[in-house]
C-alpha cells in the first residue's frame, strides 16, 4: 500500500508568493490539483514554479516511479466571463518535459470527488493525449475523450458547449420579444383602459392567454420565415446565375413576404436589443450585415425556436382549457352549450397540430439521426403543423374579419386573430412555393455552410487561443497537436469542426 499525503492551499495564496516559495511547496509533489479560477492569468508563473519544483525534487528519475508534479486543472470556466485556456496555456508556457503532463478533467463536481455514491466518468485532457491519470481517486472513471484528447479539444469542446447555452438563450430572448409584442397588441385590443372592454381581471390569463398562443404559432414558424428571406435575397443577389424560374419565384416570394415581414418588424428589433443587452456576442455587427447575420441565427436556431415555441404551446393549451367555458367563451356556444361548427373545427384542427408539434419536439430532443429518418417530420409533418396551427386560429375569429379596420370596431384595430395568422399564412405559401418550384434546392446546393452568431463567437476565440499556443514547433508539441496550414480559406472552421462531438456538429446549419 501506499500512504497518501494531501495537502491543501488556497490559489489566492498560493499566487501571492514569489516563484521560489511556489517551487518549495510544489517540489516532490506527485499531482498539483488546481480548483481555483483564472489559470490563464497566473500560468506563466504557475510554468516556472513548476519547472523550478521540479529542478527541486530529491528523487532522482531512475528510482521515481509515482508521477511528479503531473498538474490537473479542475477549474469549470465559463468563457462568458473568464479565461477558458488555463491549461493550454500552461502547457504552453515552458513545461517542456514530455513526462510533466497537464491534465485537464471535466464533467464531475467536487461534490462527486467528495464522496458520491457510486462512481462518476470523469472526461480527462492532456498535454500527452490518449492517456489517463494514474492516481486512483475514489468515486472517479478516468475516461480520455472519445476522439482527440488534446488540451485545445476541451478548449473547443467548452466553447461549443458555451455557444449552445447561448443558442438557448438567443432563442428564450427571440420568444419574449415575441411575447411581448403580442401581448402588448392584445393588451391594447382588449383592455378597457384602451381599445376594449375588459378589466384587469382578466389580463393575466385572458389577455396573456392570448399572447402565449401568439408567440406558440410564430416561434414554430420564425426559422422558415428567415429561410425564405435568405432564398429571396440569394436569388436577387446573384440574378445573373439564377433561371427564369428562380427569378419568377424570387419576385412573387418578395411580394408575399411583405406583410409578413412588415409584422415582424417591431418583434424583431424587440430581439435585437435583448440579444444585445445580454449576450457577449454578435455585437460588433452592424447594418446590413447584422440583419443578415440575424435571419442566418433564425435559421440555425430550427431547433431551439422550435422546442420553445412548444413551451409555449403547452402553456397555451393549459390555460385554453382553463377558459374554454360559456363564462368566457359566449360566442363559441350555442343555446345546448355545444361548439359551433366553425369552433369543432378551430378545435380539432388545433389538438391535430399540437399533436404533430409534439411529434417533431421529440425528434428534435432526440438529437442527431439519418436525413431519411427526419426528412418525413422536417419536410412534411412540421409545415402540415403550422398550417393546422394557423387554421385553428383562423377559424376561431374568421367571422370578424369583415369589420377588421372600421374605426367603429376596436377604433379600427385588426383583430388578434387576423394579424397572427397573416404571419405564418405568408411564411408557409412562400416556403411551398419555394419548394415546388426548386428554388430551395437550387439555392442550397450553392449555398455555403453558415453558423449561429454565438458558433462564430465560439470559432473566434478558438482561434484567440489557438494562435496564442501554436506559434513554434516545440509549442505544438507540448500542447499536444499539430497545426494545419491556414493558406486554404475556412481551413480553421474545418480544424475547429474536427475538434467538435457529432452532436456539437449538428448545431452547424445551412442558410436555407
Amino acid at each position: 500500500d501506499t500512504s497518501v499525503t494531501v495537502e491543501q492551499i488556497s490559489a489566492t495564496k498560493l499566487f501571492a508568493m514569489d516563484t521560489d516559495s511556489m517551487a518549495q511547496i510544489l517540489a516532490n509533489a506527485a499531482y498539483i490539483m488546481y480548483c481555483g479560477k483564472n489559470l490563464s492569468e497566473h500560468a506563466h508563473v504557475m510554468g516556472s514554479a513548476l519547472r523550478h519544483a521540479r529542478s527541486l525534487s530529491s528523487l532522482p528519475e531512475p528510482e521515481r516511479k509515482a508521477p511528479l508534479l503531473e498538474f490537473m486543472d479542475w477549474s469549470n470556466p465559463d468563457p462568458t466571463n473568464e479565461s477558458y485556456d488555463g491549461a493550454v496555456v500552461l502547457s504552453a508556457a515552458g513545461v517542456c518535459d514530455p513526462s510533466q503532463v497537464i491534465w485537464k478533467v471535466t464533467g464531475v463536481s467536487s461534490l462527486d470527488a467528495a464522496g458520491h455514491e457510486g462512481r462518476q466518468s470523469a472526461t480527462v485532457y492532456s498535454s500527452s493525449p490518449g492517456i489517463v491519470p494514474s492516481i486512483d481517486i475514489a468515486g472517479i472513471i478516468w475516461k480520455p475523450r472519445h476522439s482527440k484528447s488534446d488540451l485545445l479539444s476541451e478548449v473547443a469542446d467548452r466553447l461549443l458547449t458555451r455557444a449552445d447555452v447561448d443558442r438557448w438563450y438567443d432563442a428564450s430572448f427571440l420568444g419574449l420579444a415575441i411575447l411581448l409584442f403580442g401581448f402588448g397588441y392584445a393588451f391594447t385590443r382588449y383592455s378597457e383602459w384602451v381599445n376594449g372592454g375588459y378589466p384587469y381581471t382578466m389580463m393575466p390569463l385572458y389577455v396573456l392567454d392570448k399572447a402565449v398562443a401568439w408567440t406558440a404559432l410564430w416561434m414554430i414558424s420564425v426559422s422558415p420565415f428567415s429561410g425564405n428571406l435568405l432564398t429571396v435575397l440569394h436569388v436577387f443577389s446573384n440574378l445573373g446565375q439564377a433561371n427564369g424560374v428562380d427569378k419568377f419565384a424570387g419576385v412573387l416570394s418578395l411580394a408575399i413576404m411583405i406583410v409578413p415581414a412588415l409584422l415582424f418588424a417591431l418583434p424583431w428589433i424587440v430581439w435585437a436589443i435583448i440579444r444585445t443587452s445580454f449576450s457577449s456576442w454578435n455585437k460588433h455587427i452592424i447594418g446590413l450585415s447584422l440583419i443578415k447575420s440575424m435571419l442566418i441565427d433564425m435559421v440555425s436556431l430550427k431547433t431551439e425556436s422550435g422546442i420553445v415555441g412548444f413551451g409555449f404551446l403547452l402553456t397555451h393549451a393549459f390555460m385554453g382549457t382553463l377558459i374554454a367555458v360559456p363564462h368566457y367563451k359566449s360566442g363559441w356556444f350555442d343555446e345546448k352549450s355545444r361548439f359551433y361548427g366553425n369552433n369543432e373545427v378551430s378545435m380539432a384542427s388545433g389538438v391535430i397540430a399540437f399533436t404533430l408539434v409534439t411529434l417533431v419536439t421529440i425528434r428534435s430532443l432526440i438529437g442527431k439521426g439519418s436525413w431519411m429518418k427526419l426528412k418525413p417530420l422536417y419536410a412534411y409533418v412540421s409545415p402540415l403543423a403550422v398550417f393546422l396551427a394557423t387554421f385553428h386560429v383562423i377559424m376561431m375569429g374568421y367571422k370578424g374579419w369583415d369589420d377588421l379596420f372600421k374605426y367603429s370596431t376596436k377604433k379600427g384595430q385588426p383583430s388578434i386573430t387576423f394579424v397572427s395568422t397573416m404571419f405564418p399564412l405568408g411564411v408557409i405559401a412562400t416556403h411551398l412555393l419555394l419548394v415546388i418550384l426548386g428554388t430551395k434546392r437550387n439555392v442550397r446546393r450553392v449555398s455555403r455552410v453558415e453558423k449561429h452568431s454565438a458558433t462564430n463567437d465560439a470559432l473566434t476565440k478558438y482561434d484567440e487561443a489557438k494562435d496564442a499556443v501554436c506559434g513554434t514547433d516545440e509549442t505544438k508539441r507540448t500542447v499536444g497537436i499539430t497545426s494545419a496550414s491556414d493558406e486554404e480559406e475556412g481551413q480553421s472552421f474545418d480544424e475547429f469542426m474536427a475538434y467538435m462531438s457529432d452532436s456539437q456538429r449538428i448545431r452547424v446549419a445551412r442558410a436555407v
